[in-house]
C-alpha cells in the first residue's frame, strides 16, 4: 500500500510538473505573439500620424487686402486642418536665401495662431514660416510660403 501511495504521489507530481511546463510555454509563446502585434501596432499609429501631419498646410488670412510698409500688422495664420493639433513652435526665415531662423511663438496647440509683421518697405512682402511640432522624439516641419500685398 505503501509502495502504490508512493506511486501515485510521485505520478501525481510528474504530471503537474508536466501541465505547469506546458502552460509555461503556452504563456510564452502568447507573450511572443503579443509582442509582435503590439511592434505591428505602434509601426502603423506611426504611419497614420505621419500621414496626418503630411496632410497639414496653413493659411494666412489678413483683415484688409493690403498691409502699410512700415506699420505692424496682424497676421492670421489657419492650418487647413481643423482638429487635434499636436503642441507646435512657429518660426520665421528670413534673411538673404531665408537661412535665418527665429522663434516667434512656442508651446501653440490651436489650430490657428497670430503673429506681427511689419514690412520695411512695398518689397518686403514674402512670409516665409515653419511650424515644427516634435511627437516622440520625431520633428515635424510644416512649411509656409506666401505674399502679402504692401502699399506705402
Amino acid at each position: 500500500m505503501r509502495k502504490t501511495l508512493t506511486f501515485i504521489i510521485i505520478v501525481f507530481s510528474i504530471t503537474i510538473y508536466s501541465c505547469e511546463n506546458d502552460r509555461i510555454t503556452d504563456l510564452e509563446k502568447t507573450v511572443s505573439e503579443l509582442t509582435e502585434l503590439n511592434s505591428k501596432l505602434v509601426d502603423s499609429i506611426q504611419i497614420l500620424q505621419d500621414k496626418d501631419i503630411s496632410s497639414f498646410f496653413l493659411i494666412a488670412n489678413l483683415d484688409k487686402d493690403h498691409v502699410e510698409a512700415n506699420k505692424t500688422s496682424i497676421v492670421k495664420v489657419d492650418f487647413g486642418y481643423k482638429n487635434y493639433v499636436p503642441k507646435y513652435d512657429v518660426y520665421r526665415l528670413s534673411g538673404e536665401d531665408y537661412e535665418k531662423r527665429e522663434l516667434i511663438l512656442t508651446d501653440q496647440i490651436l489650430s490657428e495662431f497670430k503673429f506681427e509683421f511689419e514690412p520695411k518697405n512695398v518689397d518686403d512682402n514674402r512670409v516665409k514660416l515653419e511650424v515644427v511640432m516634435n511627437l516622440d522624439g520625431i520633428e515635424y516641419i510644416i512649411p509656409a510660403d506666401f505674399q502679402i500685398n504692401v502699399v506705402d
